[in-house]
């Protein structure tokens, strides 16, 4: 596969984890994985990185080998989120996958704060640095990204 021609992936919001069946606030994100793929209909996982940041996996039919979708998992977000290459997103072959994660430094977009799905949400600072609702001095609970952090995933947005 030429990744030359293709576009960056942009990471589509499909669902909070807690909206799945069984699971708790004390689940892990193997049980999250687990109740994805009882969601699925058949799937299987074909390709799996963990990452610091919750899980990055492939899925696909048995018996039909690029039929291949690429998710993430967020640990942060305790959300799913599906990578879409232009409209390309459950055509894969498993082989593909390792190609992809690798021309597109998928590890490093998906690091602690690299991207939205990646970071808790935070409160915007206000006109003189101060966030909304905090006491004159106090700092937000969050940090802001740094200015080269938003840089480097200006062509990875959620939808």
């Amino acid at each position: 596969m030429s990744t030359s021609t293709v576009p960056s992936p942009t990471f589509g919001y499909l669902y909070s984890s807690t909206s799945l069946a069984g699971i708790t606030g004390g689940s892990s994100h193997w049980d999250f994985l687990k109740a994805f793929l009882a969601a699925s209909d058949g799937a299987i996982v074909s390709r799996l990185r963990e990452l610091p940041t919750g899980l990055l996996f492939m899925t696909s039919i048995p018996g039909r080998h690029d039929s291949g979708a690429i998710y993430f998992y967020s640990s942060v977000r305790r959300a799913f989120f599906m990578l879409d290459w232009a409209g390309r997103d459950d055509d894969f072959e498993a082989e593909e996958f390792d190609v992809l994660v690798e021309a597109f430094s998928l590890e490093k977009a998906l690091a602690p704060g690299a991207c939205p799905a990646t970071r808790h949400h935070y409160r915007r600072l206000g006109r003189y640095g101060q966030g909304h609702g905090l006491a004159r001095g106090a700092r937000p609970s969050l940090a802001l990204p740094r200015q080269n952090q938003l840089e480097s995933i200006a062509n990875i947005a959620i939808l």
